[in-house]
């Protein structure tokens, strides 16, 4: 018997999330929801099967402010389904600051921003809507665009984005025909994105143009190509294994944004190996990888082994090779890489974040180093169940707070930085610590003025920014 249109998603969506669940998922879940078709179905059929299986559901839309009226529309739309869903909502704004660097700006700013309200909400992760279709045309991509194993495994069901935080995807085994279907049944609008249709676009020529023709060869090409990223996925987590092993041995410390080696070491692995090394060590950077291609990676490995001197290699990045050291360095004149996802601080604990290691200590001695001592009770901290935590990360668009020595006047974070004459450039690159209230300290300038000792502090919390060691 044929199952109706109207239970397919939903019954695949629990199966995912019952998964999920069993693995120790939180039962909290923040939706990210544009308004297009597979994001509302995700949000509707999460929303049918979410109580069955205790878990809280809240939804979240960025609105990225290229779109003008559209956008304002979209943000509208998802505002009113939330409401008579009778579900929670985050509304947020972005707008574009670098020409040229939308895709990668606007994907830090959407996740940063996902994160932070993931951390006031106090979710176990945040769920988006790519389906079965979207791992076949990601796989399709990067065939076209050159890449190895790793390029192959397509979307993962599920990743960390922050100490905490998941991001998961579960309507990755469903079709987007049966993401429509389900809207269909149940009478439910979306909104259209125009740009899914602009044939300038490879994503979109790759949709439109070149599945149909490999359809027309082999009609279940997308569920071939999804199963080639299923086995390649297994192969790759055992490959990890060893690089992460290889790794300890030729890493050595480095500047805060770079990246650096053992020549001599990383020269005597294979080429393989030697090519996702460099690779691990990109990726726990937080350095995007989405312009570089398999022969990219292969050619950082064959230029380690070439005569000495600086070398670019795309994406931004020039290696910069010494007698003893080869290095990852930013490109002159190029904006510097995007940092890493924001992360969670325990209280007290540590963290790994962007080339540093940040620790918070309660009540510490006198003795024990710090870069900033606060008022404990002034901070509002994150907590999901797991403890109380801070967030730290890249300040966000929009993000102020009143420093320290000003009379508690708020003023945006560029403009305090441009004022500490941080560079342009370097500006995404400075961390800064949130509680729930916002900003709390900008990691190496100062503190938010709401949390300084004053002759009422009762108890401290010591704030620390220590230099990464060599591991990966």
């Amino acid at each position: 018997m044929t199952a109706e249109p109207a239970s397919i998603l939903p019954d695949r969506v629990r199966r995912s999330l019952r998964r999920w669940r069993r693995r120790g998922g939180a039962p909290s879940i923040v939706v990210a929801v544009s308004g297009g078709g597979d994001s509302v179905a995700l949000l509707r059929a999460m929303h049918a099967v979410a109580p069955g299986l205790g878990i809280a559901l809240s939804v979240a839309h960025l609105n990225h402010g290229v779109r003008g009226e559209q956008a304002d529309r979209d943000e509208r739309f998802v505002a009113e389904l939330a409401e008579a869903l009778g579900l929670p909502i985050d509304l947020g704004r972005w707008h574009p600051e670098r020409p040229g660097h939308f895709e990668a700006d606007a994907r830090r700013a959407r996740y940063g921003w996902l994160v932070a309200v993931a951390g006031r909400r106090g979710a176990g992760a945040v769920a988006v809507g790519h389906t079965r279709d979207d791992q076949a045309e990601t796989v399709l991509h990067r065939i076209v665009r050159g890449t190895g194993p790793r390029g192959l495994a397509g979307i993962p069901r599920r990743r960390r984005l922050a100490e905490g935080l998941e991001l998961i995807r579960p309507m990755l085994d469903a079709s987007r025909e049966e993401a429509r279907a389900f809207l269909d049944a149940l009478g439910q609008p979306w909104r259209e994105d125009p740009s899914n249709d602009d044939r300038s676009r490879t994503r979109a020529r790759i949709r439109h143009e070149i599945l149909p023709v490999l359809a027309g060869l082999n009609p279940k090409v997308a569920e071939a190509l999804v199963s080639l990223a299923r086995s390649e996925r297994e192969t790759v987590a055992l490959a990890d294994e060893r690089v992460v092993e290889l790794a300890r041995r030729v890493r050595e410390d480095a500047e805060p944004g770079t990246i650096a080696f053992r020549r001599d070491r990383l020269a005597a692995l294979p080429p393989g190996a030697r090519a996702e090394v460099v690779r691990l060590a990109w990726r726990r950077l937080g350095w995007p990888e989405g312009g570089m291609s398999s022969a990219r990676w292969r050619r950082i490995a064959a230029l380690v082994r070439s005569d000495r001197g600086r070398h670019a290699i795309g994406a931004g990045i020039d290696l910069v090779l010494s007698a003893d050291q080869a290095r990852l360095v930013p490109a002159a004149g190029v904006p510097a890489p995007l940092p890493p996802p924001p992360a969670s601080l325990p209280i007290p604990g540590k963290v790994r974040w962007g080339g540093l290691t940040i620790t918070s200590a309660l009540d510490p001695p006198p003795e024990l180093p710090s870069d900033e001592r606060i008022d404990r009770d002034a901070v509002d901290p994150f907590d999901d169940g797991s403890g109380p935590h801070l967030l730290i990360g890249p300040a966000l668009p929009g993000d102020r707070f009143a420093p320290l020595g000003m009379g508690g006047k708020s003023m945006p974070v560029a403009d305090f930085l441009r004022g500490r004459r941080v560079p342009p450039a370097d500006r995404g690159l400075v961390p800064v610590v949130r509680d729930r209230r916002g900003l709390i300290w900008v990691v190496g300038h100062r503190i938010a003025d709401r949390v300084r000792r004053t002759d009422q502090t009762r108890r401290i919390l010591a704030l620390l920014a220590d230099p990464e060691g060599p591991g990966p």
